[in-house]
């Protein structure tokens, strides 16, 4: 296996000792336990709002399908004012 990205691997590596020594707990009867805990990184948080979002957006499957089928049937119809003013858009942009 090749890694990449060695040091995401190595803060990885690193955050897990963290835990491991300070997630430990004894109890009175000198048995250890030990107490799991989950904390988002605030790149989680963002990936897991970004998720969420793309959750509540309408989904356009549906006409994306439509407009194939009309595509390979032959009667899919293009706007030559629409093709216009998309031509005339991308020029703006550049």
């Amino acid at each position: 296996m090749i890694v990449s990205n060695k040091v995401a691997v190595q803060r990885i590596a690193q955050i897990y000792q963290e835990q491991k020594q300070g997630g430990r707990i004894k109890k009175q009867g000198g048995s250890q336990s030990f107490n799991d805990e989950v904390r988002l990184s605030s790149e989680g948080k963002e990936m897991q709002a970004m998720l969420q979002k793309l959750q509540a957006a309408p989904a356009i499957r549906p006409q994306a399908e439509e407009i194939k089928v009309a595509v390979q049937e032959g009667t899919y119809k293009v706007s030559p004012r629409q093709v216009a003013a998309g031509i005339l858009q991308s020029w703006d942009r550049s």
